[in-house]
């Protein structure tokens, strides 16, 4: 198979080491051999000298072989799959929050708006009682009796905005009516004071049952509406001036309910709150992340609903036969009773309400779309005789004060 060409060619290989002592000495010395002579092969050499491997000989120790785990090293597979772990839970985290937002995204139909809600309607009648308690429990001390004249006319107010759209109905409450005079010798017949036949609605019309609390607080320059109370304070009643602009702050409040505003912001309270823990899990300091969601999104949302409601809030008293321009009327003389009291400073972004300008020049904008709902109404012939009774009422009020 394979010949060697010559036999002195491998002698070296099997010539030992000699040791040598030098005289006087007694020192071992290792002689250099001759240098090792690679044989020559003719043909293929055998398999086993094949994967033979040549090398110079070496005195040195070998090193010894070290075992190293691979998972206490800061870069082995280990930590790679734990931190392929954390990044599908992440991964899942985000992915599920999407879907869920995305599955309870709405549009509100008095605009279109689309929305996150994820609050059972059921859920809003419970709310309903449970606010109508606290509110009697916080401003009972303070409530007009349901023959004030004050609490009948507004009674009749929020009635008309609630039969014209539907909404529902106030609950029968009222005592029997009163007779008083007036200073200008006027007479409160039983037609002022008389439950119309909107009082014998059906309780839960249009899907609510609507409680009215009236506070005598002339300090409270307010009104609003939670899911089926109504509270409106004597403060707010200069700033009205008259029925009309009575009728367009309460078109606000309750198109803030009709929209479903409080259950909005629940809602969104998770979206905020999710946020944050997402900010604060890539390192963000969790107060910092919340007042960033705070800033961009909570306020700007909430702006987006007070324009909102002024919108809904228009169509509502316009359909209920009520002056549009009202709102407009209102808006202007709240802006300057701010401007005296100090308290229309500050950057708009830092508000929950956008500003008197931008408001007035929105609702100016819904004039238009406001007269044409109200012309198209057939039901607005005798709304002028309200309005005047309701001012007659106001200054009597005025006067007893």
């Amino acid at each position: 198979m394979f010949s060697l060409r010559s036999s002195s060619s491998i002698r070296p290989l099997l010539r030992p080491f000699s040791w040598k002592c030098p005289k006087h000495t007694g020192i071992l010395v290792l002689s250099s051999p001759k240098p090792l002579v690679r044989p020559t092969w003719s043909g293929t050499p055998p398999r086993t000298l094949q994967s033979q491997k040549w090398r110079n000989l070496s005195t040195s120790l070998p090193r010894r072989a070290q075992y190293n785990r691979f998972s206490s090293g800061p870069e082995g597979p280990s930590n790679l799959k734990t931190w392929d772990i954390q990044t599908v839970v992440a991964t899942c985290v985000v992915a599920g929050g999407v879907m869920y937002y995305v599955a309870h995204l709405e549009k509100v139909p008095e605009t279109g708006r689309w929305r996150f809600m994820d609050v059972n309607p059921k859920y809003e009648a419970e709310l309903a009682k449970t606010s109508y308690a606290e509110l009697v429990d916080e401003f009972g001390d303070k409530m007009l009796p349901p023959n004030h004249p004050l609490t009948r006319h507004v009674r009749r107010v929020v009635i008309n905005i609630l039969e014209s759209s539907d909404l529902g109905t106030l609950r029968s409450d009222g005592p029997a009516p009163i007779t008083t005079k007036s200073p200008d010798g006027d007479v409160w017949g039983g037609d002022v004071f008389r439950e119309d036949s909107h009082s014998e609605l059906v309780p839960g019309s249009g899907g609510r049952e609507w409680n009215l609390l009236v506070v005598n607080d002339p300090k409270m320059i307010n009104a609003m509406a939670t899911v089926g109370n109504i509270v409106v304070f004597t403060g707010i009643l200069p700033i009205c001036k008259d029925e009309q602009g009575l009728a367009a702050v309460l078109s606000h409040e309750i198109g803030h309910v009709v929209a479903r505003h409080i259950s909005e912001r629940y809602s969104s309270t998770k979206v905020l709150l999710f946020i944050a823990l997402l900010l604060q899990a890539s390192g963000l300091d969790f107060g910092v992340g919340k007042l960033a969601t705070h800033l961009l999104l909570e306020l700007p949302n909430s702006r987006t609903q007070e324009t909102e409601a002024d919108t809904i809030g228009m169509r509502l008293a316009s359909k209920a036969c009520y002056d549009p321009k009202a709102a407009v009327d209102v808006h202007v003389r709240l802006s300057e009773f701010e401007k005296m009291a100090g308290g229309s400073s500050g950057a708009e972004f830092l508000r929950t309400h956008p500003g008197a300008e931008r408001r007035i020049k929105h609702l100016q904008e819904l004039l238009p779309e406001g007269y044409s709902i109200r012309a198209g109404s057939s039901d607005c012939g005798g709304m002028q005789d309200s309005v005047d009774r309701f001012i007659s009422a106001a200054q009597y009020y005025s006067f007893r004060q």
